[in-house]
């Protein structure tokens, strides 16, 4: 459903610390397939309004090659690839870091 976040994968023992978040426009027989996977669990889920959140994370093209015009996981995984995002990519978003909701007070400072 979407605001449902999981780790990205393509096969068993795959995933690493790619994470997508399912999108509002998403349609119905991706939504279908989802979870199919055991790699493609769910472990979280987007609070208040995906448009406040999700929605203003900045998105080139919508995937990966060969989908969509978005960044290469090959060449993200080279030795320059964070130089390879901001050269391709500026203005590509980042997470800085996330918390357990009951946790929030000590993320305050940050």
């Amino acid at each position: 459903q979407p605001g449902m976040m999981s780790f990205a994968g393509r096969d068993v023992d795959s995933r690493t610390t790619e994470v997508f978040i399912v999108m509002p426009d998403t349609s119905q027989a991706q939504l279908d397939y989802f979870g199919v996977n055991s790699w493609e669990t769910p472990f979280g889920y987007v609070t208040g309004t995906l448009h406040d959140t999700a929605l203003n994370f900045f998105a080139p093209t919508g995937d990966l090659p060969p989908l969509g015009d978005g960044p290469d996981p090959h060449k993200i995984y080279l030795n320059d690839g964070y130089e390879y995002l901001a050269a391709e990519f500026p203005g590509l978003d980042y997470i800085n870091y996330c918390f357990l909701p009951w946790e929030r007070e000590k993320t305050e400072e940050l």
